[in-house]
Parts: C-alpha cells; sequence; structure tokens
C-alpha cells in the first residue's frame, strides 16, 4: 500500500505539530493509515486545546462525550494534526502490544480500576484489539475492543512479542500496582502465549530468570526484572529462540518448547531491565545470513536508595559458539569510562551519565537515541536532568565514531515520554508525565524523597529536585533526520509499485525511482521495518531486516527477496522502505505471510 506524500519539514531537528490530548505512555502506529495510537494511565487529561508554544494546559478537562470519564486515549491523524478521544474499557496503564499478523493490535495487561467510580475496569488481566487500516476515506473510526477472555495471569509491566506462527508471547510482571521495585510477593515469573488461532493456550510456564525470593528483594540482579528485554533471533529453523534479559540473567530461551537453548553471561556491571531501563535494540539483520547482535545501552545502576544513571553501550553475538558481552562506544554526552573503578571515580567527581532513551530504528540501518534523563532512575520522580539533545548511533561506523549528537529540543521528555518511526521516515515524539498521575506543575509532593512501594517505604528515594519541574506534556513533535534535510527540494527516491503481499523467501517486484531522475543510480538499499509499541524506552518487536536485492535491467524494477523464514521476521504488516545514498523513500505497507 503506497500512502500519500506529506510535506517533510527542511531542517534536521524538532518542530512542534500539536497535542496528543493525553499523556502519551504508549504509543503504535496502525498499519495501513495515518495515524498513531496514544495510551495513558487513568486519570484527569487536559491535553485538549493545550498550548502548543508553551505547553500550558487547557483550563478544561477533556472527558468522553456525555460522561464524567476523563479520556485516556487517543488518536492522532499525521495528516492534520488533529486528535480523536479513543475509549479503552479497562485501565491500560503500563500494558504490553504487539501485532498478529493481520496488522491487528493487541494490548494485554493494564492497572488498577479508576478511584472515582466512573466505570474504567481493572486492567492487570485484560486483553482489547485496535484494528490496522486502511481507514474509509482516509477517516478513521475505529476503537478498542475488550476481548472477553482475560490473561491467565494479571501482569503490570510484562513485555509482548509476536512470535513465529504470529501468536503472541507475554512474558513477567507483578500483579499489583503501585509499584518501582518489584518484590516476591507479587512477582509473575511466568509466560503465556495468546494463540493466533483462538486455540486453549497450556497454563503460563515460569521462567527461571524471572524467579527471586524474599530474601533476594533488594538484589538487583533479580528484583530489577520488570518489562523483560525480548529479541526474537534468526535461527534457521523458524523456532521461536528468543534473548531474554531480566535483571542482569540473560538467556536464549525457546518459548514455543518451554526449553533453555543457551546460558549467555549475565549483563556486564548492572541489571538493565525495569526500573533501571536500559535500551537495547536488535542491530539490523542483513541478508542472506542474517547473524544477530543486541546491542545494550544505560539504564541505572543497582545502587540504593540512588541509582545512578550509566552511559556505556555493550554488543553481544548471541548465535556464536561463545557468546561474550564486548564493550562498544559510551554514549558522548556521559562520562566516558568503562571499568568498575574508574566509574565509581567519575561518579564522585559529578559528571552526569544517562539512562532510559528510547532507541529508534531508522531506515538507513541506524537508529536515533531520544528522551529520557542524565540522572536517576525510571519511575515516578526518579530522575532529574533531562536529556534535550539525540544522537544518532550508526552500528557499522568506525568504533570511537558510531555516536552523532543532533540538534536539541526545548521541551523534556521525562519518565512516560515515547517515540516511533513514521511512514514518512521521520520520527514522531510525545509524552512525559513523571509524576504518573495528573500534575499542572510536576513537582514532588510530601514526603520527598521517601515514598510508598507496594505498601511501605520504598528501598530507592525521588531523585528529581524538590526545585525541578516537570509537568506532564501534551505536545506533539517531529524530529526530522538529517536523512531529510532539504529532501523536498533535492528528492528522495520514490516507491511507485509494491506487492500487497510476500512469501517467506520468495522473490517479488517493486518499482521505484529518485524523483526528477529516470533511474535509481548510486548506493541503494531496500529496507523491511517493524516499528513495533512503544514504552518506557522499549520498542516491543521493532525489527529492521536488509532485504537482498537485485535492480532488472533498462526498467525501474528491482527483484527483491523476502526474509528466509519468521524467525527473521514474523508473519505482520511492515513498512518497507528505499534508500539511496542513505536518504529513505516514504514507507510502503506491505503483508509478509
Amino acid at each position: 500500500m503506497l500512502l500519500p506524500s506529506l510535506a517533510l519539514t527542511q531542517a534536521t531537528g524538532f518542530k512542534t505539530v500539536g497535542s496528543s490530548g493525553v499523556a502519551a505512555q504508549m504509543i503504535f502506529v496502525p498499519p495501513r493509515t495515518n495515524t498513531v495510537v496514544f495510551l495513558d494511565n487513568y486519570h484527569a487529561n487536559y491535553g485538549l486545546g493545550a498550548d502548543l508554544k508553551t505547553g500550558a494546559h487547557s483550563p478544561n478537562a477533556w472527558k468522553y462525550e456525555g460522561s464524567e470519564m476523563a479520556v485516556f486515549g487517543s488518536e492522532y491523524n499525521l495528516a492534520n494534526n488533529t486528535v480523536r478521544a479513543l475509549r479503552p474499557k479497562s485501565n491500560t496503564f503500563c500494558s504490553a502490544g504487539a501485532f498478529f499478523p493481520n496488522g491487528t493490535m493487541l494490548n494485554l495487561s493494564g492497572a488498577e480500576a479508576d478511584w472515582e467510580g466512573v466505570g474504567v475496569e481493572e486492567g492487570f488481566d485484560k486483553m482489547r484489539i485496535f484494528p490496522p487500516g486502511p481507514c474509509e476515506k482516509d477517516v478513521c473510526t475505529a476503537d478498542w475492543v475488550e476481548l472477553a477472555t482475560p490473561l491467565q495471569s494479571k501482569r503490570w509491566y510484562p513485555t509482548s512479542i509476536t512470535m513465529t506462527d504470529g501468536s503472541i508471547l507475554v512474558v513477567g510482571g507483578s500483579n499489583k500496582g503501585g509499584l518501582v521495585l518489584n518484590e516476591a510477593s507479587i512477582n509473575v515469573p511466568t509466560y503465556e502465549i495468546i494463540h493466533v488461532d483462538g486455540r486453549q493456550p497450556k497454563a503460563p510456564v515460569t521462567l527461571p530468570i524471572l524467579e527471586f525470593t524474599d530474601a533476594e528483594n533488594l538484589d538487583p540482579g533479580k528484583s530489577y526484572n520488570l518489562y523483560p528485554i525480548l529479541h526474537t533471533l534468526p535461527n534457521g529453523e523458524g523456532k521461536d529462540l528468543v534473548f531474554t534479559i531480566a535483571g542482569n540473567r540473560t538467556v536464549v530461551w525457546d518459548y514455543a518448547n518451554d526449553t533453555l537453548v543457551k546460558a549467555l553471561p549475565d549483563t556486564p556491571m548492572q541489571p538493565r531491565t525495569f526500573p533501571s531501563s536500559a535500551t537495547s535494540v536488535l542491530l539490523p539483520l542483513l541478508a542472506p545470513d542474517y547473524e544477530p547482535t543486541v546491542l545494550v545501552c544505560g539504564g541505572s545502576s543497582g545502587d540504593m536508595p540512588a541509582p545512578k544513571a550509566l552511559d556505556d553501550c555493550w554488543r553481544i553475538s548471541p548465535n556464536s559458539v561463545k557468546p561474550e558481552w564486548v564493550a562498544d562506544d559510551v554514549m558522548p554526552n556521559g562520562a566516558q569510562t568503562m571499568t568498575v573503578r574508574r566509574y565509581l571515580k567519575w561518579v564522585i567527581l559529578g559528571l552526569v551519565l544517562t539512562w532510559r532513551q528510547d532507541a529508534i530504528a531508522l531506515p538507513d540501518g541506524t537508529f536515533l537515541f531520544i528522551n529520557g534523563a542524565h540522572t536517576g532512575s525510571a519511575g515516578g520522580f526518579q530522575a532529574d536532568d533531562p536529556v534535550l539533545a539525540p544522537m544518532i548511533y550508526d552500528p557499522n561506523a568506525p568504533a570511537g565514531k558510531r555516536f552523532t549528537n543532533m540538534p536539541p529540543t526545548t521541551i523534556p521528555r521525562m519518565y512516560h515520554s515515547v517515540a516511533t518511526l513514521l511512514p514518512s521516515g521521520e520520527v514522531l515524539v510525545a509524552g512525559s508525565n513523571p509524576a504518573v498521575m495528573y500534575t499542572a506543575d510536576g513537582k514532588v509532593g510530601g514526603g520527598w524523597p521517601k515514598f510508598q512501594n507496594n505498601g511501605k517505604t520504598c528501598a530507592l528515594e525521588q531523585q528529581q529536585r524538590k526545585e525541578s519541574a516537570f509537568p506532564l506534556e501534551y505536545r506533539v513533535e517531529i524530529f526530522t533526520p538529517p536523512y531529510l534535510k532539504d529532501v523536498n527540494t533535492r528528492g528522495r527516491p520514490q516507491i511507485t509499485a509494491v506487492p500487497e503481499t510476500i512469501a517467506y523467501g520468495a522473490k517479488f517486484t517493486i518499482s521505484g525511482k529518485l524523483k526528477g531522475v529516470e533511474r535509481m543510480s548510486g548506493t541503494i538499499g531496500i529496507t523491511l521495518m517493524s516499528q513495533g509499541f512503544n514504552t518506557h524506552s522499549m520498542s516491543m518487536g521493532q525489527r529492521v531486516v536488509m532485504l537482498e536485492f537485485k535492480a532488472v535491467a533498462d526498467s525501474y524494477d528491482f527483484t527483491v527477496t523476502a526474509p528466509r523464514d519468521a524467525s527473521v521476521m514474523p508473519p505482520g504488516i511492515y513498512l518497507l522502505f528505499v534508500t539511496q545514498e542513505g536518504v529513505p523513500s516514504e514507507g510502503s505497507w506491505i503483508n509478509l505471510a
């Protein structure tokens, strides 16, 4: 499916374009639409009519028509920068999401029912779906549909991804809200599968690296296990072999057959999952071998009561005979040291480090590191010193030169901020709500720095300074990567014809050209991309595959080879891009079946 062309910002950097209406804690792009969908915790929202210049909230609460219920979900129209209320039936706070093969989003789990008694149901075990496009006459009217069958376990902060047969895997979480640190009494150390064919699932299965005891509640390598990191690994057999991190423990696990495939070395130095909330991506998979490499950057340390933000990056090749974590470039807006001894020295000297940045895959095979803070960890009021300048990471650049700083925004994007790649090749950025519930000023409340966690005083302290203010942020920005600078005048590749559906391993034909030039020339790339479901510095299911292709002589066509099997890219509806000298076309939706 070809999308209509949109005018682009001419310069690299940020442009404020509209309001999300609700706190944008979760985001995804429904396939074959020109929209994005935001999800929120249930609370009052004052984002409809927010001031785009100052960020000042609307004086009027946004409520569903004819109701006293606050709007806590919305659809943002990219063509006209307008927002439409969506109405989940249950609280979607800190939920997870993955796509079924037909492009339907399955959003699952959530948190407590509303405290106002207006009818928002508890969401811990709920599942809800949102359909793909195309929308009739480009006007979308779809809304959330709650499924009658719940999850088998209550889960808060789980992770979900699409499996090789199109089913959806759900891993981990806790069965109670209102916490930053997980505890053994509420830990859910299991996974379950929602089958694409609707058949009855087996009972939840224990994942050993998610287990810990009461005595280990304050062991970050164990209890920092929420939103586990999951990346399905290409394996030649089409199996569900998934690279998995929980705390600092790392394995490759076969989730279809409930077996350990390979125990990997623990993550270097620190735990990497919530509330550490490191950034992790599967680097682009290059045909025909599709050898996987996982990158993990930043997060926060396990120091209690005040975790330290980290600047380190590490790579690992899980399919190698003897996988090892290898130090990569450090993030340039943090300290430049790697070992434990030198790391502690720099912390004492007071240099800032970086935690919790979203890493958004771009069509040229690079990643945009964006949002987050320089101090603290994930969780309400747990961080300070916002990261305003994003970075682009090039995995193929020489060591020491892989990060490039980009122009800064003026809008802090702290805890509960999101970002996603758009079909235009731009990146939409939204959200920020460290207070978790609605707040106009964004300042910490009474009792600081102590706060409650699961009914007791938390072992961590809030690290946002009392004088800092990070109000709930409704403004939506578009970030234009440098590959689109001046593209309206200098042109970009175009995809002029693309099949609706492609099959694994099969060859298919697309047509393309450079605007104003008869045929494409120079360095060409063809990329298949999944943006996934983005929340809490994770893009669940995000993947990039660099496809094999040949130019067809004396034509505008390319013969392209689809991914080998579903372990390279699960079945679904994805964006196909053509790049020329690093400049991407607009993405075209294509069904991999």
